[in-house]
């Protein structure tokens, strides 16, 4: 709490004691707190010149008074009368010693003017109120390494990050002291734990490499030194130590490898993912066409560049087929990536070489969805649905989203009665999914059913997150609703992942023409052209436009 929060608090407190005393406030507490409240203004704006005679009234109408001292103490800081500041810091302690932060405000002054005796019997003083206070503790550990007593200052500073959780600045302080006290292992995980926040500091790595080399893990003690060197081409000492171990096997084989070892073992290291990266790009550069390194580098950029991900998968195809999985893989994260064109031609391209393979049908039917194309997906979705007898082990929650996407994509074809029969098988099978109260819901517009109970029915709660075409049909309704700035909100948000498909940029441009944004409109749909530049669609909302 700081010192302004701590008056204000009092100034509460005082209206408190004068209502207890049967009226609203005492005149000595009304004038103080004027006088509080002015001097606390001046002190606001940097003049403690004016706010010291403020205080100091105040001070005579409520005696010894801690937040009074307090803010004295402040103010003969900000004048640089550091004897002045001290006496009121130490008084507003001693008189309130369970408010720890008056106490702060002490080690502070005390710091300020170089006291080292004086700091220390505060510390000790504050530490019989406060025994486990992180700022006490902390100058108490600070006192010992100043004075050399290393094994009591890591204690200290042990006993901080334990408690309270360590930052940067912490573990900076206790990986040395870890290191001059002989454990070289705790050292290493305060330095493990530190690299990810201060990851261009070549003495960190090269001392991590050094450590690793003492524990015998030398290909870690590798890893950290080359990292090194690379951060400080003159680092002597590093490049020494890295020429004592066995040179590393550059082979295509070593390098994936290595890659591999690097992704199992600590999938979620940043370092360690980006360094597998490196690993994989320098594999092809040797060997374009190299498989297994372009699927492990599509994993690592699955989710920050799903594009990218998808061409890596596409490009691995090329050079074998053979793998079901890998296809599924490709057509799905192009779809992810909001390309859902690129996604139709991976999943018909797969169903020439593994015909009537039930996951391949759905992403095709989405992707045609998500081009618009309820002509094209419809056959996928009925193919689907003579196969389900075949396919025994779907549920009912999937067959029950395929019956809701068939009514989707026939009531887009004015079929409306078919579309309803679909809808109410889908419905009998799953009434609670997401899938099915969206697809339906287009179903019930599209028939002329009731349309605040259609909208109701839309907006149920969708997954977390969720698919790319849910976004598109809950911002296509809302546009037929005539509630464009519902359409607007709801695709904006999709927008925002970054995986947006060509219909999320249609049907926004739309929502944003009605709105009046008409230039806005016009370069969305121009990106999404840029992605798609045969989308039909958004050439039509162009020239319309």
């Amino acid at each position: 709490m700081s010192w302004q929060s701590r008056l204000m608090a009092w100034i509460g407190l005082l209206i408190v004691v004068g209502t207890a005393h049967g009226q609203y406030m005492l005149p000595d507490t009304i004038r103080a707190q004027q006088l509080l409240v002015r001097s606390l203004t001046y002190l606001e704006v940097g003049q403690p010149d004016e706010a010291i005679p403020l205080l100091e009234e105040a001070l005579s109408l409520v005696p010894e008074e801690p937040a009074l001292l307090s803010a004295l103490a402040q103010a003969h800081r900000q004048q640089h009368d550091l004897n002045a500041a001290r006496f009121y810091a130490e008084k507003a302690c001693r008189q309130a010693p369970q408010e720890v932060s008056y106490c702060h405000e002490w080690l502070d002054v005390l710091e300020a003017s170089g006291e080292s005796s004086a700091l220390q019997e505060a510390v000790r003083f504050i530490r019989q109120h406060h025994p486990d206070d992180p700022v006490v503790l902390r100058w108490q550990a600070r006192w010992a390494h100043q004075h050399g007593d290393l094994v009591t200052a890591r204690q200290l500073y042990e006993q901080l990050r334990d408690r309270y959780g360590a930052d940067t600045s912490l573990h900076r302080t206790l990986w040395p002291l870890q290191l001059a006290t002989g454990d070289t292992l705790a050292a290493l995980q305060t330095l493990e734990a530190l690299l990810p926040f201060d990851a261009d500091n070549p003495e960190l790595w090269r001392t991590a490499g050094f450590l690793y080399f003492r524990q015998g893990s030398l290909e870690k003690a590798r890893w950290a030194l080359e990292r090194a060197l690379r951060l400080a081409p003159e680092d002597t000492a590093a490049a020494r130590l890295l020429a004592r171990l066995k040179p590393h096997p550059t082979t295509p084989a070593a390098l994936l490898a290595r890659a591999r070892h690097l992704i199992e073992q600590r999938p979620e290291d940043p370092q360690a993912r980006q360094e597998a990266r490196a690993l994989l790009q320098d594999l092809l550069r040797r060997d374009s066409t190299h498989v297994e390194a372009l699927r492990l580098l599509a994993r690592l950029y699955r989710d920050e560049r799903p594009d990218w991900s998808a061409e890596l998968l596409t490009r691995s195809l090329q050079y074998d087929p053979r793998d079901l999985s890998v296809w599924i893989d490709a057509a799905h994260t192009w779809l992810a990536a909001g390309m859902p064109r690129r996604s139709a031609q991976v999943a018909e391209e797969a169903l020439f070489l593994f015909p009537d393979q039930p996951p391949l049908l759905r992403l095709a039917a989405y992707a045609y969805l998500s081009l618009g194309r309820p002509d094209a997906a419809l056959p996928y979705v009925e193919t689907l649905l003579t196969l389900l007898p075949e396919w025994p082990e779907h549920t009912p929650e999937e067959a029950a989203e395929l019956h809701a996407l068939q009514g989707h994509l026939l009531a887009r074809l004015e079929r409306s009665e078919a579309a309803r029969e679909a809808c109410r098988q889908a419905r009998r099978l799953d009434d609670r999914s997401a899938a099915v109260r969206l697809h339906c819901a287009v179903v019930d517009w599209l028939a002329g059913g009731p349309q605040e109970a259609t909208l109701q029915e839309a907006q149920a709660t969708l997954p977390d997150p969720p698919e790319p075409w849910m976004p598109e049909t809950l911002g296509w309704l809302y546009l037929q609703a005539g509630r464009p700035e519902l359409a607007r909100a709801v695709l904006q948000q999709a927008l925002q992942t970054g995986h947006a498909g060509p219909l999320t940029y249609a049907y926004l441009g739309e929502a944003l023409a009605r709105l009046g944004h008409l230039d806005e409109a016009r370069r969305i749909w121009q990106e999404a052209l840029r992605k798609d530049p045969d989308n039909a669609y958004l050439h039509h909302l162009l020239t319309t436009h």
